[in-house]
């Protein structure tokens, strides 16, 4: 208790700093209450020292600030150089030619022929188009699905953006980038499934394939990926897996999380283990002690606790009815797929 007192600035300025803007806390409760709760849950007083260290050296919140500097980030330090890189091989100019390349008509047309869409509502398009802006609002989908309706009516705004002479091709979308928020294992994003490919990545190509069948987008149209925050593990994973689904598209990672920042402790994983609350499991996660499909992460997200994260951080059932072990969570999750919302 006494080295729990001691601690307390230092608790109380992340609180301030970070913590207590965590969207998911209840009513009244803040950070230092969820704390309190938390460690109060835990039998003995090396449970709680090791669960005080791991929250001071090893947990990772990612606060709203830092995730919008990473939506800010997108256009300038991933578009725009993907554009400059098409138009280089285009006009065959040396791509160090900056001022030259971005000056070209070339540029702005193939600037404007972009498709902007969000692989989720994590995508946060409100803000990635406020950052980005060369782009035009006509640019940006809040699907990565858009429906032929959606995609004649901004076609139409694109071909008076970039008007031709009488009988040439009519301008068409030559470049998605497909955005999200996080990937923890890269699993939800393409996999296989009984032989079969599933996941976000093959419904977008499914949808592109019948969006390029209606002429709607260029029969050559390429993709990128651009994920805010992602682990390396997910990141090799959905390289490996786009290769293997012959899926020619590229990725790019804003901040990336390195295997080092996974948790190896084997007391906090000891922790994990001893306080996960089974009526947690279920078909679409399975058993996640320390994370789903055993990711290991110590990431909070200012929205959300990813269920990539170990369980500790995330898995509450202190209101569910059919828990008996009725636990807490330092940053409790809302949940995607719930019994309780079939």
């Amino acid at each position: 208790a006494a080295d729990l007192a001691a601690m307390g600035p230092t608790l109380q300025t992340m609180a301030r700093h970070k913590y207590d803007e965590y969207g998911s806390f209840r009513p009244g409760e803040r950070f230092l209450e969820s704390l309190a709760r938390w460690l109060s849950q835990l039998e003995v007083s090396t449970e709680r020292a090791t669960a005080i260290d791991f929250v001071l050296k090893h947990l990772v919140f990612i606060s709203d600030a830092e995730l919008e500097h990473a939506i800010e980030l997108v256009y300038r330090d991933v578009v725009r150089p993907l554009v400059r890189e098409h138009v280089s091989k285009r006009l065959s100019i040396s791509p160090f030619l900056i001022r030259q390349l971005t000056n070209a008509p070339a540029f702005k047309e193939a600037q404007r022929q972009l498709l902007i869409l969000g692989l989720s509502d994590g995508a946060r398009i409100d803000r990635l188009r406020r950052a980005s802006p060369e782009l035009s609002h006509e640019q940006f989908g809040l699907v990565a699905t858009p429906a032929s309706l959606e995609m004649k009516k901004m076609n139409k705004k694109l071909c008076a953006a970039l008007p031709v002479a009488a009988g040439e091709p009519a301008p068409q979308f030559d470049h998605l980038i497909l955005v999200d928020d996080f990937a923890g294992s890269g699993f939800t994003m393409i996999r296989q499934d009984k032989g079969t490919w599933a996941g976000k990545l093959i419904d977008v190509r499914t949808n592109l394939d019948r969006l390029k069948k209606d002429c709607l987008v260029a029969a050559d149209a390429r993709a990128t990926i651009v994920l805010y925050v992602a682990s390396e593990a997910a990141e090799r994973w959905i390289v490996e897996h786009m290769k293997k689904a012959d899926l020619p598209w590229s990725l790019r990672v804003i901040q990336r999380l390195p295997q080092s920042s996974l948790v190896t402790d084997q007391a906090m994983e000891a922790l994990c283990r001893k306080y996960y609350d089974p009526v947690l499991t279920d078909k679409h996660k399975g058993a996640a002690p320390i994370g789903y499909r055993d990711s290991r992460l110590p990431v909070v997200l200012t929205h959300n606790t990813p269920n990539n994260s170990i369980c500790l951080l995330w898995a509450d059932t202190s209101e569910r009815v059919d828990s008996t072990l009725r636990r807490h969570a330092l940053f409790p999750r809302y949940e995607r797929h719930a019994a309780s919302r079939p």
